[in-house]
């Protein structure tokens, strides 16, 4: 699964990656798109994103399968106290969703935008390097005698 924030959208893509069922290839397909579902639920409460979000699911041929699978997604997300708005799966096999905007996501609280490249890169806030770490060790030890 990849998840691809932009300025406009949040895209995320499933896919199978080795996965190989033992079952039929739309088994293994369903399988594997129920267990994103219930991933990407989690994953947008996690980094709290916000917005429009495009969800690239394997595709399936099975209508009732397709419909189990959003109902599937509704239930997960139904888990967030977030709202969220989700659309039938698209003739592409896109799912469109909206979820309310609450917080800074996970990324944009710990980063500040890159200046040499118009925020286009992301720099991790100094409070996760060793420096600062070694630093917050030395204070304490200095308070502790």
């Amino acid at each position: 699964m990849i998840i691809d924030p932009t300025e406009a959208l949040t895209v995320i893509d499933v896919n199978t990656g080795k996965f190989v069922g033992k079952n039929s290839l739309e088994e293994t397909v369903y399988e594997n798109n129920i267990e994103a579902a219930e991933e990407i639920a989690r994953q947008l409460r996690l980094r709290d994103i916000g917005g429009i979000i495009v969800i690239d699911f394997i595709d399936m041929e099975s209508m009732k399968k397709q419909q189990s699978l959003l109902t599937k997604f509704k239930q997960e997300l139904a888990k967030d106290k977030t709202r969220t708005q989700v659309f039938d799966i698209s003739r592409l096999g896109l799912v469109e969703m909206t979820r309310k905007n609450v917080a800074a996501g996970l990324i944009e609280s710990f980063s500040d935008q890159c200046e040499k490249c118009n925020g286009r890169g992301l720099i991790i806030n100094d409070i996760f390097s060793n420096k600062s770490i070694e630093d917050g060790l030395l204070e304490s030890e200095a308070v502790v005698e």
